[in-house]
């Protein structure tokens, strides 16, 4: 389609499944070959990574001073939010939270490397001041407001923590997750309190502070359904002033009641895009930064700056050890042998001209702090040593094809329709299987019903997909492997005997003995033999030359007061 009818197909709102792609993309790892099973090296730190990695964060870096005032950013994501209360059950998704990101803050803010520091345009501190039971001191900065003055204040901290922990009735919420380990919220005054958990967990500063005004989280009625066509109050640099559904454009002005750095921007607009349309779009100079992959990078690349950074999504092979022959964990050893992961990463970054990045971690991914590719060690790759492993589980080669008693080897990878990136690593992975003598059906799905009908119920003996990695990643992963009923795992099963590991590893509030138990946890999945890592998936962003301060990054998110056009442009 030529670039002058990208403006009109910017209109069209997608369907659900970019949306699902975008929830589940990038982050499990491992299974394979011969096991390392040594006492766990420390960490190495970031400097001790490959020459040729990626920056975690990419973008023109300027001084406030150096931007422009004025002007209007033009960006898109893939649908329209069925919520915009990111807390709400329908509400928490991907979409909303990149169109909120301009208008909303907290006391913690996420660092480069997935550490955080204490944004103090929202608090003047945040303090541990106990850890048996851990109690954390939170101080607001008490010229913080909501989007219609009202001061943020300690008993929007209490009515939040209740709502959120499930404790109001008729609440529709997302999950009550890390809220629910809330012993108490203690006020020390109108702008202080201390939070005090049940039990110690690392991601703690993400339940630390309110991200609902008190009238919001006390009234079922606001929080469920009021929130449907609106945004919920702003405490960001920019509200938004209009959702208009029909042409799909949300539009963002410049907070007038902000008590921080005014922004140089006085417009985000948003706009509701296939990523198709979007890069698309962005050729016809009608946005001014797109997120591209292999599918669409060659449509928006010439038009504008491509940063790439190290990226936060990852792909996988999950196994599903609970049925058929992948129960033994020999044959799922065998699988993570066959595969040639190199060549899958070097296959994805090529595609967006980028160097391909194996991923080495079930928890963390390279240039988060702490991470270790402990699966390039713990995996044995290559064809003979997949021949191998299928030997010791029982079968024999003949005719090309792994048998056993007569029958063939036989497993199914569900495919969803219209997916380029998963249907080149399908076919990756497919032809390796077969050089060893393991032959993969891949009937293919509809896309909209590929979670629900195939992946959720573990209709599958393979299935490849995406995971995000989190700042906060022991709890994060944890959700994935156990219990063996998990919404979120999808492996078949889960080893009791690791639940001290998981338990240890999420109590620990120190950053460097956390890392060297994440390691060791990392070690003992490896066992399991239940998912197999493929590749870190690059993040890549395209943006109009002079835009700053704004493009790709693994974990690092904009400060939108500083977003904006080079003065010198």
């Amino acid at each position: 389609m030529s670039h002058r009818h990208a403006v009109a197909r910017l209109r069209v709102i997608p369907l659900p499944f970019v949306l699902v792609i975008a929830l589940l993309c990038a982050a499990v790892v491992l299974a394979g070959g011969y096991w390392w099973l040594g006492e766990p090296d420390p960490p190495a730190p970031p400097s001790a990574e490959a020459s040729d990695a990626l920056p975690t964060t990419a973008w023109s870096r300027a001084k406030p001073d150096a931007v422009a005032g004025g002007g209007t950013l033009r960006v898109a994501v893939g649908a329209m939010p069925a919520n915009f209360n990111p807390v709400q059950a329908n509400g928490a998704d991907d979409s909303t939270t990149q169109l909120l990101g301009p208008t909303t803050g907290s006391p913690v803010r996420v660092t480069a490397d997935g550490g955080w520091t204490v944004d103090t345009d929202y608090a003047r501190s945040v303090d541990v001041v106990d850890k048996k039971p851990l109690k954390v001191r939170v101080r607001l900065n008490p010229d913080a407001v909501w989007q219609d003055g009202t001061p943020i204040a300690t008993k929007d901290m209490t009515a939040f923590r209740r709502a959120m922990s499930g404790n109001v009735r008729g609440l529709e919420v997302a999950s009550t997750d890390g809220f629910g380990d809330i012993d108490s919220v203690e006020r020390n005054g109108r702008f202080e309190y201390t939070v005090t958990f049940d039990t110690p967990r690392s991601d703690w500063p993400l339940y630390i502070y309110p991200r609902l005004p008190a009238d919001v989280s006390t009234r079922p009625k606001a929080f469920n359904r009021g929130f449907r066509t609106k945004a919920v109050p702003s405490n960001g640099p920019f509200v938004v002033t209009s959702v208009d559904a029909k042409t799909g454009t949300i539009t963002e002005k410049r907070n007038p009641r902000w008590w921080g750095r005014k922004p140089k921007l006085e417009r985000v607009v948003w706009r509701i895009a296939a990523p198709d349309v979007q890069a698309e779009a962005f050729a016809a100079d009608e946005l001014d930064a797109v997120s591209v992959d292999r599918s669409t990078y060659d449509e928006a690349a010439d038009s504008g700056t491509v940063h790439r950074a190290g990226g936060s999504q990852w792909s996988h092979l999950t196994l599903n050890g609970g049925r058929g022959p992948l129960r033994d964990s020999n044959v799922r050893r065998a699988v993570a042998a066959a595969i040639d992961r190199e060549e899958l990463a070097a296959g994805a970054g090529q595609a967006v001209g980028a160097p391909g990045r194996t991923a080495g971690s079930l928890l963390l991914v390279p240039g988060q702090s702490g991470y270790r590719d402990v699966a390039s060690r713990a995996i044995t790759p290559g064809p003979d040593e997949a021949r191998a492993l299928l030997k010791k589980a029982g079968y024999r080669q003949q005719d090309g094809k792994a048998t056993r008693d007569g029958k063939a080897l036989t497993l199914t990878l569900p495919v969803p329709s219209n997916t380029p990136s998963s249907d080149a690593r399908v076919k990756a992975i497919v032809d390796d299987l077969d050089e060893v003598g393991i032959t993969v059906t891949t009937p293919t799905v509809k896309a909209s019903r590929f979670f629900p009908d195939t992946v959720v119920p573990l209709d599958f003996d393979l299935v490849t997909f995406t995971w995000p990695a989190s700042p906060f990643p022991v709890e994060a992963a944890e959700r994935r492997f156990r219990p063996v009923d998990s919404p979120q795992n999808y492996t078949g099963v889960a080893a009791k005997k690791l639940n001290a590991h998981w338990a240890d590893a999420s109590a620990e509030l120190d950053d460097d003995r956390r890392a060297v138990l994440i390691h060791d946890l990392d070690t003992q999945l490896l066992r399991q033999a239940v998912v197999v890592p493929l590749t870190v998936l690059p993040e890549v962003v395209v943006v109009k030359d002079g835009l700053v301060n704004y493009g790709a990054a693994t974990f690092e998110q904009p400060d939108y007061t500083t977003v904006g056009f080079s003065a010198k442009r």
